[in-house]
């Protein structure tokens, strides 16, 4: 097998698995298909999938996506902490960005705004709980093979996805910010360094919003990321346009000491076409 045709295989291993351990609860047996983004808060169209790192250079094979009918979705989760846990909080997903759409578009649409964002009400919890279960889910099958071994980033927001409210309150943060692109961006987990500081991250972009999970005190963040805790009863974005060279982070370009470290397979980009 070519280097260029193991590649493409070693990309369709998103879905290909009927049944493994759920990256949510743990459990073992047969998994659903869980869209990232959630349905209702996109157009499902037909979609190509990559990898960041093909689209950012790194990886030197030609970047050929393969091709979904109908949205990105991912086979690694069980059907219980999908209609549960994340389906059940999808709508208030839904209603946040498009409310957000339709504020940023009329924010953009009026000249002189003497204030440079917008906001809205939200139910911090659900949409945190749900954001947070599809960054969990958006990676490789290949993690489904494997009785899962609890670790100190992913356990506590497993827990919180299955309804411990506090179980992020002492260690993690979250963070949203204003994503002006079609391209959606999912990376289950990568390491960040700035200025001599290091972080791991997760991250999930789509239109008009980029969530971002951090560990607790310790995130690293573009300019324009406003932090969001589950408690919220109201969302902020800024719009100033300062911000927006930095909305595609860690797509950005490294200056300085800046590095960033990720898995191809835990870092995936999909674009309708």
């Amino acid at each position: 097998m070519g280097k260029y045709t193991k590649g493409l295989t070693e990309r369709r291993h998103h879905t290909q698995l009927n049944e493994g351990y759920c990256l949510i609860c743990g459990s073992f047996g047969p998994l659903s298909w869980d869209h990232v983004p959630p349905k209702g808060s996109i157009t499902i169209t037909k979609v190509e999938q990559a990898h960041l790192t093909e689209l950012i250079g790194i990886n030197p094979d030609p970047v050929v996506g393969i091709k979904s009918p109908n949205g990105s979705k991912f086979r690694t989760i069980c059907k219980h902490c999908n209609s549960t846990h994340l389906g059940a909080n999808d709508d208030e997903v839904a209603r946040v960005y498009k409310t957000m759409s339709d504020k940023i578009r009329h924010y953009f649409m009026t000249a002189g705004s003497p204030v440079y964002s917008v906001h809205m009400q939200i139910d911090g919890m659900r949409f945190c709980r749900a954001m947070v279960g599809h960054v969990l889910s958006a990676t490789t099958v290949k993690e489904c093979l494997e009785k899962p071994i609890p670790l100190p980033y992913y356990e506590p927001l497993q827990r919180f996805v299955m309804g411990d409210d506090a179980a992020t309150d002492e260690t993690h943060d979250f963070y949203v910010w204003f994503y002006p692109y079609r391209r959606h961006m999912s990376i289950k987990l990568f390491t960040c360094r700035n200025r001599g500081h290091v972080a791991n991250l997760s991250l999930l972009s789509f239109f008009p919003l980029s969530f971002l999970i951090t560990e607790k005190g310790q995130g690293i963040y573009p300019s324009g990321a406003t932090p969001l805790r589950p408690s919220d009863s109201v969302l902020l974005v800024k719009l100033d346009s300062g911000h927006l060279p930095y909305a595609a982070f860690p797509n950005t370009g490294l200056q300085g000491d800046q590095m960033i470290l990720l898995d191809s397979s835990r870092s995936i980009v999909s674009y309708p076409i």
